[in-house]
């Protein structure tokens, strides 16, 4: 028996899963993908969640059937991605109350969550860019929570960065990189959905007055 395959597909360590070879993710697939699923579900850990999301993203994505990603993947994982950022930013504006130069674990706890978000972005830019990468054109049911949850993302993270002079009271200066970083981040991520968006056809079962359509269309 192969070094690989010691261990049960489904109980390997996350961290040996961002090694695997092209093609044992691929053969693995309908094994590790609920796995990672659950796992992602039920975490309580910002960092695990990222680490999770990054992995399915980078890893399994790109060996999906494209045509059944909103059921296998995206209205899995999305909404508890929306939650997480929701509350990593109700946490960011909560402790930028206490920065100060001489509070160093309350920096220490805002430039975490910063590079936190920097990396979600990061992830979800992959994300979307495999998407635009595979796919002439795109049937809006088949990726259905990704432009909503994508543009919600995109316009917190837009509003909290115009808003950093009141949220960080003149003490910007110890949290800008950071908040640059993430700008720019989502200004990366507005561009790939706005390629993802030229891309979408509107499928025979889409309503005219979805949900995702108005959100999308009235920005």
């Amino acid at each position: 028996m192969s070094q690989e395959r010691a261990v049960p597909a489904g109980a390997v360590p996350l961290e040996e899963l961002s090694s695997w070879p092209e093609e044992l993710c691929r053969r693995e697939l309908p094994t590790v993908l609920p796995r990672l699923l659950s796992l992602y579900r039920h975490s309580d850990s910002w960092i695990e969640h990222i680490q999770i999301l990054k992995i399915i993203t980078e890893m399994f994505l790109p060996h999906m059937n494209q045509l059944t990603l909103e059921q296998t993947f995206f209205s899995q994982v999305l909404p508890k991605t929306v939650k997480l950022f929701d509350d990593m930013m109700d946490e960011l504006i909560n402790e930028a109350r206490g920065l100060s130069s001489q509070n160093l674990e309350i920096q220490t706890t805002l430039r975490n969550i910063l590079q936190t978000m920097v990396q979600l972005l990061g992830t979800l830019t992959r994300c979307v860019q495999h998407i635009c990468s595979t796919q002439e054109s795109i049937i809006l049911e088949n990726i259905h929570s990704l432009p909503s949850s994508v543009l919600h993302i995109i316009k917190s993270t837009f509003v909290h960065c115009k808003n950093s002079e009141s949220v960080y009271s003149g003490r910007l200066h110890l949290v800008s990189d950071l908040l640059q970083a993430l700008f720019k981040e989502a200004y990366s991520l507005q561009k790939q959905l706005m390629e993802l968006l030229d891309m979408v056809c509107m499928g025979p079962l889409v309503d005219v007055n979805d949900d995702i359509l108005n959100m999308v269309i009235g920005e």
